[in-house]
């Protein structure tokens, strides 16, 4: 029952992340239910294909058929449609940073409990909050057992959410802390203020003091295909590997070598402010992950 959960929960988690483009994303821009439906699809149809890789590998378990399954999935497409409207709905209703970030953690969080919800009224699991608040209070501070098959759909989730996942909730938090784009293409520029105090001699030959305050702007080079990115979950996957080897202290080898790559724009206090969140939430979320790595091996 957990590893068919696990089935629709990874499905869900590759069709939102790993198989949304860029093109996706800007058709639902433009046009709301035509880009919805079509990324709903693509929901349904990933989900049909990790059902019938899971009844190939596992075998049609015990009075639930192929066909349950896909109406199964059917259902959970449906209801994802609908989340994912109430989420754009509600997106331009707040456009605080904090807020949108908070509605992409309430957005997937709908969808887990949307999952469980059709798979427990069609009879494909069988849980109880009672025995979920048991289940998460073990595995936070206890011990629990997992089957290989489980262990493995757990750690490839995990995988997903640390690189993808955590890549689109930190360009939500972190896009109004950005540098600005420049008007060339494929640059940016990073404003700074600097208070400076001028001494000059006035008409009667005496020293006064004048303090003035330079703005400057610096025009930076983008890194090509978005390459901060990706080294971002780079970044996040290392550290969750440092973690379950027992070497905490390899997490100040890559402060260093980022802190080298960008050590000219630290001269702006903005871009300094920018990283210093970027970096922190970063290495947070792998963190969290990290010990969730621990307790399942």
């Amino acid at each position: 029952m957990l590893l068919l959960f696990l089935t629709f929960l990874l499905a869900h988690f590759a069709a939102d992340f790993v198989f949304q483009g860029h093109r996706l994303i800007q058709l639902k821009k433009k046009h709301l239910h035509q880009g919805l439906a079509l990324h709903s699809l693509c929901h349904l149809v990933i989900t049909m294909l990790a059902v019938s890789l899971y009844t190939v590998i596992v075998g049609d378990p015990v009075d639930i058929t192929w066909g349950t399954m896909a109406v199964a999935a059917f259902f959970v497409a449906i209801l994802h449609y609908l989340i994912d409207w109430m989420k754009v709905a509600s997106g331009k209703r707040f456009t605080n940073t904090i807020i949108s970030a908070g509605l992409f953690l309430i957005d997937q969080l709908l969808h887990v409990i949307s999952i469980i919800v059709v798979l427990h009224t069609m009879g494909l699991i069988r849980y109880s909050f009672a025995a979920f608040k048991a289940d998460s209070l073990q595995f936070l501070f206890g011990h629990m057992i997992f089957s290989d098959p489980v262990k493995l759909m757990l750690l490839v989730i995990i995988f997903i959410l640390v690189t993808q996942g955590a890549g689109y909730f930190l360009n939500i938090l972190l896009r109004n802390l950005g540098p600005t784009p420049s008007l060339g293409k494929g640059t940016y520029s990073i404003a700074d203020e600097q208070t400076q105090i001028k001494t000059y001699h006035n008409e009667q030959g005496e020293e006064a003091q004048e303090v003035i305050t330079v703005k400057t702007e610096r025009i930076y080079r983008d890194s090509p295909h978005h390459i901060g990115r990706y080294i971002g979950m780079i970044e996040r996957v290392l550290i969750i590997i440092f973690i379950v080897q027992g070497i905490p202290h390899g997490m100040m080898f890559l402060i260093a070598v980022k802190s080298l790559a960008r050590f000219k724009q630290f001269e702006s206090k903005e871009f300094a402010e920018y990283y210093l969140v970027g970096s922190l939430s970063s290495a947070l979320i792998a963190l969290v992950f990290g010990y969730a790595v621990l307790r399942i091996i």
